[in-house]
């Protein structure tokens, strides 16, 4: 039977406890039982719970005391009230100081009412628990890499980042490549704020927007009278970046008349405004990144070799999405917050459901597309982020269906699946074993031959809170 949440039931009446914890176990829960309140209170502060099942009367304490002094250190765990009918209005007390909802006695399981209050409750909890971890793990991550804005869990991506934190300090040109949408910019930027060239400026330029008839002058500038419409002189972009850093984005667009000069502005930090007999020292970085095979397009003839040679004396290559799907519950959850601030919002988090569909989906626009349908699902979305608030394209594309049971999972996929389907279990799970044992539908000594199998260490997990 599947594993569904785990639930604290207090009542000071023995009967009800037997029966109560006999019915929900036959549910699927794991059912812990007190008849102290005081006692239930030193088991929550030990335990983890998604659910509290608490009478009303007690003698030691109300069940209106029991959950103030719960909120007091648990904000996470859901918080049920059983009252007999006459004391309907000390519930809803309750539920004005956060309890979840309250069910009426004698409680009739027959009820689909019960089961719905009972399975919402879990499942809210379940959600709230994965938001205070993700918030942990995101401050941990910003503290770690000390860049608010690249947000990772994935082991490549942060040797990135430590390979980055290393060449940054230097002057020396850097080529970044990778699919659209993996955050190229955003590396280039942060080689930027990484550098002694931070305070300076840091110029994006989009070498596919800008026509190859103006490119030169864009680039290096002209001189009054140069050619018509040049009323007076003008700086390139490399001049205007005087001291800082320039990044090159899709410079696989640069045509060839173009890259000669640019490869003599690389060897010589020198610009020649059109129109001009004498060249200018600059002193600005370069960074340039594409998304095209640059060694293919020097084979065909459409790029130089030389400045190709130039460019890659220092490579990044970022690795796309759906080889890194550990990341997606942490992107998530820093678009709901980014979203939130620009929407007014306040989404609480993901349902996991939906996550789940976000794991399956094979993302060809990478980070960039997670973030649109994030921000997409904001919009429409109340409390979380349900399957309903997502858009159809994603919803209906054929997907990787991504397995949590693993007997199901092997059948599937290849065993070169296997480290991804690992890496996102422990993402889950922040690397408990038992856990994820347990959603993976297979005995923990079983996980851990395959963690060993894969290559797969639990620990790293523990220590990046993945």
């Amino acid at each position: 039977m599947k594993y569904r949440g785990k639930i604290l039931i207090v009542d000071d009446e023995e009967d009800i406890l037997i029966l109560f914890k006999e019915i929900l176990e036959d549910e699927g829960y794991k059912v812990d039982t007190t008849t102290s309140a005081k006692e239930g209170l030193k088991i929550l502060e030990e335990n983890i719970y998604e659910l509290v099942l608490s009478d009303m009367k007690m003698p030691e304490m109300t069940g209106e005391q029991f959950l103030e002094e719960l909120r007091k250190f648990n904000k996470f765990t859901s918080f049920v009230i059983m009252t007999a009918y006459g004391t309907i209005n000390n519930a809803v007390e309750c539920m004005k100081k956060g309890a979840f909802h309250y069910l009426t006695k004698p409680i009739d399981f027959n009820d689909p009412k019960v089961w719905k209050i009972i399975e919402e409750a879990v499942e809210k909890s379940k959600i709230l628990q994965e938001k205070m971890k993700l918030e942990e793990e995101l401050n941990k991550i910003k503290n770690k890499t000390n860049l608010d804005y690249i947000i990772t869990q994935n082991k490549q991506m942060l040797d990135i980042i430590n390979y980055v934190k290393k060449v940054a300090p230097t002057d020396f040109t850097i080529l970044i490549t990778g699919e659209s949408g993996t955050g190229k910019e955003l590396f280039a930027k942060a080689i930027h704020d990484l550098s002694l060239r931070k305070d300076k400026k840091f110029l994006p330029i989009n070498c596919a927007n800008i026509s190859p008839d103006i490119m030169e002058a864009e680039f290096f500038g002209y001189k009054k009278g140069a050619f018509t419409g040049a009323d007076t002189d003008r700086k390139g972009l490399f001049e205007q970046a005087e001291g800082g850093t320039v990044f090159l984005d899709e410079i696989g667009e640069i045509p060839t008349s173009i890259q000669a000069k640019l490869l003599r502005f690389l060897q010589d930090k020198e610009v020649r405004k059109i129109g001009d007999t004498e060249s200018k020292k600059v002193d600005v970085r370069i960074i340039a990144a594409t998304n095209k095979n640059l060694t293919k397009l020097v084979k065909e003839g459409k790029f130089r070799e030389d400045l190709y040679h130039r460019l890659t004396s220092f490579h990044v290559h970022l690795p796309p999405l759906r080889e890194r799907k550990e990341d997606i519950p942490i992107l998530v959850f820093h678009f709901i917050n980014k979203f939130n601030e620009k929407l007014n919002k306040n989404i609480k988090g993901i349902t996991p459901e939906a996550l789940e569909i976000l794991l399956n989906y094979e993302w060809e626009g990478n980070v960039r597309q997670l973030a649109n349908i994030i921000n997409q699902a904001c919009v429409f979305a109340e409390d979380y982020i349900d399957v309903k608030d997502l858009p159809e394209e994603i919803k209906n594309t054929e997907k990787t269906d991504f397995i949590f049971d693993y007997n199901k999972a092997k059948e599937k996929y290849q065993k070169s699946f296997m480290t991804t389907y690992l890496k996102v279990l422990l993402s889950i799970t922040k690397g408990n074993i038992s856990k994820a044992a347990r959603m993976a539908n297979i005995e923990r000594q079983s996980l851990q031959k395959l963690l060993k199998k894969y290559g797969v260490n639990p620990e790293e997990f523990r220590k990046t809170n993945v």
